[in-house]
């Protein structure tokens, strides 16, 4: 287990739910809270609530911004509505230096120890369709939880064509979790992998050349097997030369 460096990103409290509706499906509104530390230092300590209306992503609070931010229509009035009540706001700072900041000791000495580096893999596997090629970022046997993987092409972060796994426990303490992209086979692009871990003191990048791609790879496959029949035909054809003159050679 690698020893600790930085937590990036922990969650300290569970998730609340409160039903808002009657209805047999429900509507449920509930939270996370958490607390992003670099360092011990307690002026750099962010806390973070992202907040969920019928399992949908509506707005999120971070400490350094100072207010809530909407990320859906009805998340954006709901935030609006917050960040003009000041005792919400007052309410998220008293939240951030109780549950943040008055533990970063606590918290620091708590996961320290236990934590572990992922593993990262970066390879291309077979698509059922056959229209596209697929490229598969892996990260094994992490801990905490929480982890970031992002696909670059030419430098520029990639959404479209990504697929993520969700994380899945290995049967112990560690983690594992596989992000999928769909790539057309040819280009010349440069694509990397990045994953970002509480392990890592920095993002950890895979990089794959796409200029061998699977097409090409089995073209040059195909040349190194017909060298290697050639040279093999080749050396049975001079054996056979060799004795032949050696035969000659007995009878005169």
């Amino acid at each position: 287990m690698k020893p600790f460096k930085h937590l990036l990103l922990l969650w300290f409290l569970s998730p609340y739910v409160t039903d808002c509706s009657a209805d047999e499906d429900g509507y449920f509104m509930y939270a996370d809270f958490w607390c992003s530390m670099h360092s011990r230092k307690k002026e750099q300590v962010e806390y973070l609530v992202d907040w969920y209306f019928n399992k949908e992503f509506t707005m999120n609070y971070n400490s350094t911004v100072g207010k809530w931010t909407g990320l859906t229509p009805a998340g954006g009035i709901t935030a609006s509505a917050h960040n003009n009540n000041k005792h919400d706001l007052l309410q998220r700072k008293v939240e951030r230096q109780l549950i943040c900041v008055d533990n970063v000791e606590l918290i620091y000495n708590v996961t320290e120890e236990y934590t572990a580096e992922p593993s990262i893999t970066l390879q291309e596997v077979d698509d059922t369709s056959g229209h596209v090629a697929m490229l598969v970022c892996s990260a094994y046997d992490f801990y905490p939880k929480y982890i970031k993987v992002m696909w670059r092409r030419d430098g520029q972060e990639v959404t479209e064509g990504v697929t993520v796994s969700e994380v899945m426990t290995n049967g112990d303490w560690t983690y594992q979790v596989h992000s999928y992209l769909e790539y057309t086979p040819g280009r010349r692009d440069q694509i990397s992998c990045m994953v970002e871990h509480a392990t890592l003191s920095e993002p950890k990048i895979l990089h794959w050349d796409s200029s061998l791609d699977r097409s090409t790879k089995s073209f040059l496959a195909g040349g190194v097997c017909a060298l290697l029949l050639g040279a093999i035909f080749l050396s049975f054809g001079l054996t056979s030369y060799w004795r032949k003159s050696q035969q000659l050679s007995n009878v005169l």
